[in-house]
């Protein structure tokens, strides 16, 4: 199964989004085919459909998990894959 990943970040990056983007690469290149990251910079529509208010965050699997105002460790990031079978 392949884990969705989407991160949201302001547009220019603060430096907690811009740190997101890094782990977002990151995961990309450890994981290959068994995520699919996506990132998402500025206002979208994304945002309301997963009633997010602040960023940087991150939604797993279209909203099973979500992390908002704060950039996650990578150790959490992965423990969340983990949990998703990742």
């Amino acid at each position: 199964m392949v884990v969705k990943v989407e991160a949201f970040t302001a547009q220019p990056p603060c430096p907690g989004c811009a740190k997101l983007l890094e782990y977002c690469d990151i995961i990309k290149s450890k994981y290959g085919d068994r995520v699919e990251v996506i990132k998402h910079m500025g206002p979208c529509e994304e945002f309301k459909k997963y009633g997010l208010t602040v960023v940087p965050a991150i939604v797993f699997n279209e909203g099973k998990i979500k992390i908002m105002g704060v950039c996650p460790s990578m150790k959490t990031i992965e423990n969340a894959l983990k949990e998703m079978g990742v």
